[in-house]
């Protein structure tokens, strides 16, 4: 087993988990429609969390042929994707209760925590590409970072739904942006 399978290991847990608890809610709220008051601005910040979650696992292919992994990298690798493995998480309602049947209730109760953690999610992934991996500080990706960091402050601090719906939108263009600049 070479070093980058090993560490991928441990970060291929951590994505099937928290991929697993999107799909599980998606299927909970699906078999439980009848009961539920279904939010689409929470499924679309869950697609997109499961998007980002497939992209960013998806980019660590690049790491493959990386040598001499220390455990300061291992867990500046592994610290993104915990964080991104909590904010599936606490995104699912626990439709067992009936204080969670109402989704937009649950959203919002748990928007503060969700968007902080996405800005700590581009904080430390920014860390991770720039000490470990060497990226520059003004490589292409530096500015659609910053700004969705900037937007999940604003998020976590703003609970108005016009600004959270508008917001979202935002968040998948700039999604789309930084994927055709950077990615593609």
């Amino acid at each position: 087993m070479t070093q980058f399978e090993f560490v991928l290991v441990f970060v291929s847990i951590v994505v099937a988990f928290a991929v697993s608890d999107i799909l599980a809610s998606w299927g909970e709220q699906i078999r439980l429609r009848r009961q539920i008051r279904h939010y689409a601005l929470h499924t679309a910040w869950s697609a997109l969390l499961l998007f980002v979650m497939m992209q960013v696992w998806w980019s660590l292919w690049t790491l493959n042929e990386r040598i001499g992994w220390t455990f300061p990298q291992y867990l500046a690798l592994v610290v993104p994707f915990l964080t991104l493995a909590l904010m599936a998480y606490i995104l699912t309602p626990n439709l067992d209760d009936p204080d969670e049947e109402d989704i937009k209730r649950h959203y919002f109760d748990i928007a503060r925590w969700f968007f902080s953690l996405g800005a700590l999610y581009l904080a430390t992934w920014a860390l991770f590409s720039y000490v470990v991996l060497g990226t520059p500080i003004n490589e292409p990706g530096s500015p659609y970072r910053f700004t969705g960091i900037v937007l999940m402050l604003v998020l976590a601090g703003w609970p108005n739904e016009r600004v959270h719906v508008v917001t979202v939108f935002l968040a998948y263009l700039l999604m789309a942006a930084w994927l055709a600049a950077v990615v593609f």
